[in-house]
């Protein structure tokens, strides 16, 4: 059998006679079988390399492979030790959980930005080759990658003549004329990030010095000293046929255990994947979940929505009313909670608990993406919000929102209806055409399509204050507000404000030329581990999230010389938005309840009558409920009364406790009070009694 010989610098590329790959000796190789004190051993040099941050070793397509976490971890060394030839093979297996943030190299060999070779996947999800120098740098990209399947990344270079980029043995892209490199021995080498500090500007954003991790699986990265061609290269990639499975958990939006639970609220630790949770140093009790054993749905704060408080469906659709947003010229595009990616600001906690209510307190600062803080007054302190979930039973409850804000008062926006979806979901997947229902106090309504002629502004029907998202799940979040007129530092206007946004709507100045959806759809939230506001999603390989009316204005509830305070009713309902105009009318003209002894007052911050001076017998009374000012399954507080076990009747008849009612004690520092939701919906004027 004749045998052909070829030699190039140090490697050797030794053929059979039909052309068939029979072995090859490297310029340098990294097998990443044996991982081990956070180095691997380079094959050729039998020298360690450096593996900084968390990584995990998983099975490749030889034997071990190297999973990098995307967030911190990749091999480095300080000096590749030897000039590339001007004719050499870069070659590497990968398998990709996400694409990158910004362009990661599989392989980076670069001193400055122009200057060297770099192999990788850019920011869209297509491999990408980079070489040259300052003033010969060339570029080429090929196709779509997969996800989650094992692939080989070729670049074939012959300087002066051509540079070749191949996947999976077959030819993608190719620069005519290959830049001639520098010498490249004192060249720092990363695999899995970028060798040096890069810029990458985006639509409202420009990340400065930053740096670019590979999410995924490595192995087999060899760099040979000859330019292989294409059949070379076929050859070695049927070589490692046929290719292992790639087995990995899915990315799912973590909302606790599944299935119907008991109401209330706990402390937990909602897991996402192994190398996100890793990152976050906290115990067991980072996070709150509100479930409702009535249908399933709750309400999550998770540290992976910097504690933005979403509405999770029975199906596990995710939802919010947002937070409260400004900007200016002292922050960089907008502030906002979920710029706070770390949580250094935003955190929250467990007011009261117990089978008749649940009180959550998110408070946080309205940063930017650099943790500036908006609106400093004099004292330099910026904006903060204190929000107050009280949630019910059955499923609604009340968001107060208190705004302590700067002076003078700049604009805000305190509510938009936002999706968010798991990696791999598309919003088409969660939502109905039309999307949103808006309805007023008369019941009218009007439907609202993101694909068939939207408006701007949303002003039918006339006065509308009830809002709701058109998921695909039985039970949707919905949200009621003030119909009254009112003005504000937003404006004056005669009745709640609603506004639309689509991806039409955007400029060319702000958003791709190109977007897969009708919808506002980014994926610089949640989640994200980089710093950016507004980035635009093209794959949607990221947890992400899309909205649809936004810069929604109310009434103020309260506002005084510190604190601007807006309250709404929320929750879940199976109900269409027109048929909520009852549950409205309780909250917003509530009966009267007239007491045998005490005083009786509803607070529509709390939806609940608070009540006090009763006396330790109880309560007696009459709630004068008609059609027009209905009592919709009322919470009642009792101050200054501890019962631990409450009988409660209804026009006479007892009512069962855990079915007809909830109650719940509270140990207040300076008295203590007592919660009972009544499940009992009233039209008609009813006697209630309360005893011990």
């Amino acid at each position: 059998m004749r045998r052909i010989f070829l030699t190039l610098i140090t490697a050797h590329v030794f053929l059979l006679a039909d052309g068939s790959l029979r072995a090859q000796e490297a310029l340098a190789k990294w097998p990443f079988d044996q991982l081990e004190r956070s180095s691997t051993l380079e094959d050729v040099s039998k020298q360690p390399d450096r593996i900084v941050g968390f990584y995990d070793p998983v099975t490749g397509v030889g034997s071990g492979a190297i999973q990098l976490d995307g967030y911190t971890s990749f091999l480095e060394r300080a000096k590749f030790g030897q000039d590339l030839p001007r004719q050499f093979t870069i070659n590497a297996w990968l398998a990709l959980e996400s694409y990158p943030w910004f362009r990661s190299p599989v392989f980076d060999l670069r001193r400055a930005e122009r200057d060297g070779v770099i192999l990788g996947v850019a920011r869209s999800g297509k491999p990408t080759v980079a070489l040259g120098q300052a003033d010969t740098w060339v570029e080429i990209e090929g196709p779509l990658l997969p996800l989650r399947e094992w692939m080989m990344l070729t670049l074939a270079v012959e300087s002066g003549q051509s540079a070749r980029l191949y996947l999976n043995g077959r030819l993608v892209g190719e620069a005519g004329s290959s830049p001639v490199l520098g010498p490249t021995a004192d060249h720092k080498l990363t695999i899995g990030r970028n060798a040096i500090l890069e810029k990458w500007v985006d639509f409202q954003y420009t990340a400065t010095n930053s740096f670019a991790f590979l999410d995924g699986r490595l192995d087999e990265v060899t760099v040979y000293g000859n330019a292989l061609n294409a059949s070379e290269i076929k050859q070695l990639h049927d070589s490692w046929l046929p290719l292992p499975k790639v087995q990995s958990p899915a990315r799912i939006l973590p909302a606790g255990p599944a299935g119907p639970a008991e109401f209330g609220a706990t402390y937990n630790r909602l897991n996402y994947t192994k190398q996100w949770d890793r990152l976050w140093r906290v115990g067991n009790y980072p996070d709150i979940l509100v479930r409702l054993a009535a249908n399933n749905c709750r309400l999550v704060f998770w540290r992976g929505t910097s504690f933005v408080p979403c509405w999770v469906t029975e199906n596990g659709i995710w939802s919010t009313h947002e937070w409260c947003e400004t900007w200016g010229k002292d922050v960089v595009s907008c502030a906002e909670p979920l710029m706070d990616r770390d949580c250094r600001f935003s955190h929250v906690r467990i007011i009261e608990n117990s089978p008749a209510r649940a009180i959550v307190h998110w408070r946080y600062a309205l940063v930017d993406t650099e943790y500036t803080p908006v609106a400093k007054d004099v004292d330099g302190k910026g904006e903060w919000a204190d929000e107050y979930y009280i949630t019910y039973p059955d499923g609604i409850g009340i968001r107060k929102i208190d705004l302590f804000y700067s002076n003078p008062l700049r604009k805000h926006d305190w509510e938009e209806a936002i999706v968010l979806l798991s990696p791999g979901q598309h919003p088409d997947d969660v939502i109905n055409d039309p999307e949103v229902t808006l309805a007023n106090m008369a019941g009218e309504h009007h439907d609202y399509s993101w694909r068939n002629d939207l408006p701007v502004e949303l002003k039918q029907p006339s006065k509308a204050n009830i809002h709701l998202v058109n998921l695909k799940s039985d039970y949707k979040p919905f949200y009621i507000i003030s119909p009254e007129p009112f003005e504000s530092a937003e404006g004056r206007y005669d009745a709640p404000f609603f506004r639309s946004y689509s991806a039409a709507q955007a400029s060319l100045r702000y958003r791709p030329k190109t977007v897969p959806s009708v919808y506002g759809w980014w994926n610089h939230w949640p989640v994200t581990p980089v710093p950016g506001d507004g980035r635009w999603v093209v794959n949607n390989d990221h947890p992400s999230h899309f909205n649809l009316t936004t810069f929604t204005q109310w009434k103020d509830y309260h506002m005084d010389e510190r604190v601007k305070t807006r309250i709404m009713l929320h929750g879940m309902t199976n109900k269409k938005a027109q048929d909520l105009v009852p549950l409205a009318k309780s909250w917003l003209q509530p009966p009267r309840l007239e007491l045998t002894q005490g005083v009786a007052r509803y607070e529509a911050a709390e939806r609940a009558y608070l009540i006090s001076a009763i006396g330790s017998g109880g309560l007696q009374g009459t709630l004068l409920a008609d059609p027009e000012h209905p009592a919709i399954r009322p919470a009642l507080v009792l101050k200054d009364l501890c019962l631990e076990h409450p009988q409660v009747r209804v026009d006479g008849a007892a009512l069962m406790p855990g079915k007809d009612f909830q109650h719940g004690t509270v140990r207040e520092l300076d008295q203590p009070k007592t919660v009972i939701w009544l499940n009992r919906e009233f039209v008609h004027a009813a006697r209630i009694q309360i005893t011990p």
